[in-house]
């Protein structure tokens, strides 16, 4: 009888423990993971392409946006223009899958919650499949789809990732973005620029100032309160640059400076070259 009451107890123990580590698997899922965003943010690398997903509980919308098999996506660092389709196994066969946050983020002006590298794009419901069920019945849903090469498709990337993709709380924030391009390749500014309204932030000028020289790949010059906000803290899990605090700023302005070293980085010019 003991023997049985004490089999009985560890039985109970195990099923309690599993009901908790059930519970709190859940809750893991629907608490929102992002960087203190109000939104969930996935990017997907899958054989049948590359896709973004957006759940916006503030706009009531999930967003998905896909490309077209042969629209091409730029890979910065040297390797160039790919054909969506083959993006994913590029970056495997030439051991690269590092640069997959760049090319989300110089492609898109997208910083994902999370990166899945799937077998379809559409295998994102079913490991996020709990916080896509609760969320769906309550929101619209909505698609769009890229049919062209990314360079010739920015008019439109200028529309769809600042309503559907871009953070929210980001527009709450009273930061303005000056970006300068030191280098004497033209375009540099307003690549970056468009890439951070992307993101959400409002960039207010971009100018050339090839006469000066920062250290390094670039630099952030911020003034007061910036480096308590949200956008500071996209700012650095999207782009390493050294910081700089300058009392001359007024409160939430950041200037960015970009120098030939960030543009043989990330080979900007071969962007041009599709």
């Amino acid at each position: 009888m003991k023997k049985f009451k004490r089999k009985w107890g560890r039985l109970v123990l195990i099923i309690v423990l599993g009901l908790f580590l059930i519970v709190l698997t859940i809750m893991l899922l629907v608490k929102n993971s992002s960087i203190e965003g109000s939104d969930f943010k996935l990017a997907i690398l899958a054989d049948d392409g590359v896709a973004l997903v957006s759940i916006s509980p503030e706009r009531k919308m999930i967003n998905t946006l896909r490309l077209k098999d042969d629209a091409r996506l730029w890979v910065p660092g040297g390797l160039g223009w790919y054909r969506n389709i083959a993006i994913k196994g590029l970056l495997k066969q030439e051991k690269k899958m590092d640069l997959a946050d760049d090319l989300f983020f110089y492609n898109f002006g997208f910083k994902p919650d999370k990166l899945l590298v799937l077998s379809k794009i559409d295998d994102w419901k079913n490991k996020y499949w709990l916080k896509y069920r609760l969320n769906a019945g309550k929101m619209l849903l909505k698609e769009e789809l890229i049919n062209g090469d990314i360079s010739a498709e920015e008019n439109l990337l200028d529309e769809v990732m600042v309503r559907d993709f871009s953070e929210t709380n980001l527009a709450k924030e009273d930061l303005r973005l000056s970006i300068f391009n030191l280098t004497n390749i033209n375009g540099l500014a307003n690549f970056m620029a468009r890439r951070f309204e992307w993101l959400g932030f409002s960039v207010v000028s971009t100018e050339s100032l090839i006469e000066v020289e920062v250290d390094n790949n670039c630099l952030i010059k911020y003034g007061d309160e910036v480096d308590k906000s949200l956008g500071w803290k996209i700012i650095n899990k999207t782009i390493d640059c050294n910081q700089e605090y300058d009392e001359n700023l007024n409160k939430g302005e950041i200037e960015f400076y970009f120098s030939d070293n960030f543009s043989s980085m990330i080979k900007y010019p071969s962007y041009n070259n599709i």
